[in-house]
C-alpha cells in the first residue's frame, strides 16, 4: 500500500469538522455494487461539480442515491474512493501493488479530481509520482560504460500513462512530471521511449519541450562536454561530447 498526505492535513479537523454534520447522500459507481455515504456539505465545499449537483436544479438534489457513470481512466470505484479519502482526510492510501499500477491510480485520481473541480492535490500527486520514479529506476546498466540505462526515469511509465495525462489541463503538475521524466532520454537518444507519443500527442510534445528548455537553462558548457541536471533524480548528466 502507498500513502500520500496533503500539506493541509494538520488544518483539517478544525476547519472542516462542522461539515461532517447534516444531510448525506449515497454515491455508487454504475459498474459497482458498493455505495459511499458521504456528506453533501463536505462534497459541495470541495467540489464545484457536486455543489452544482446538490445545490442546483438537478434531479440528484433530492435523491438519496446518485449513480455515477464509469469512465475509463477517470471514474472508477478505486478513483472515487481515493477522492473521498482526500476530501475527508487530505490523505490517500492506494492499494495498487506495483509502481506502474500506483502511477495509473494516481493519474486516474487527478483526472477525476479535475472532472469534479477538486483542487489542492495536484502538486502532492506529482511529487508522489516523482518519488515512485526515483525509487524504481531501470535496473539495467549500459554494458560498456556501466552507467544507468537511458530510460532510467521512465522505467515504470507506460504509453497509457502519457496519453491519459494529456487530458489534464495545460500546466498541470502531473503532466509536467511525466514530461520531465523523459528529458534525459530525449536529449541523449533519437529513439527515446516515448518518441511515438511525442509526435502523436502534441500536448505531450509541448510539455516535453518545455521541460527540456528548463533543463537546458541550467546546463553548463565545459571544455569538452555539456552537462545538465536531470529534473527527476537531480543527477548531473553529460549531454554531449564536443
Amino acid at each position: 500500500m502507498a500513502n500520500v498526505s496533503g500539506s493541509r492535513s494538520n488544518e483539517f479537523p478544525g476547519n472542516r469538522l462542522s461539515l461532517y454534520h447534516g444531510a448525506t447522500v449515497r454515491i455508487r459507481i454504475r459498474s459497482s455494487d458498493r455505495e459511499f455515504e458521504v456528506s453533501k456539505k463536505l462534497l459541495s465545499k470541495d467540489s464545484a461539480y457536486f455543489r452544482a449537483m446538490f445545490e442546483g436544479n438537478f434531479a440528484e438534489k433530492e435523491q438519496p442515491l446518485v449513480t455515477l457513470k464509469e469512465v475509463k481512466g477517470v471514474v472508477s470505484e478505486q478513483s472515487f474512493e481515493a477522492l473521498m479519502q482526500w476530501i475527508y482526510m487530505r490523505k490517500i492510501q492506494f492499494d495498487s501493488k506495483t509502481p506502474t499500477d500506483q502511477i495509473s491510480a494516481t493519474i486516474e485520481l487527478v483526472r477525476l479530481a479535475d472532472m469534479c473541480n477538486v483542487t489542492g492535490m495536484e502538486h502532492e500527486m506529482a511529487q508522489y509520482i516523482k518519488g515512485i520514479l526515483v525509487a524504481n529506476p531501470d535496473p539495467r546498466r549500459c554494458p560498456t560504460s556501466g552507467l544507468p540505462h537511458l530510460n532510467n526515469n521512465t522505467h515504470c511509465l507506460t504509453s497509457q500513462h502519457i496519453i491519459s495525462a494529456t487530458f489534464l489541463p495545460q500546466g498541470h503538475p502531473v503532466r509536467g512530471i511525466l514530461a520531465a521524466a523523459s528529458v534525459e532520454e530525449y536529449l541523449r537518444s533519437a529513439n527515446h521511449k516515448f518518441k511515438k507519443e511525442t509526435h502523436e500527442h502534441p500536448t505531450f510534445g509541448a510539455d516535453l519541450l518545455q521541460e527540456v528548455r528548463l533543463a537546458l537553462n541550467g546546463a553548463n558548457q565545459e571544455q569538452w562536454f555539456t552537462t545538465f541536471k536531470d529534473p527527476i533524480n537531480g543527477l548531473v548528466m553529460i549531454l554531449s561530447l564536443i
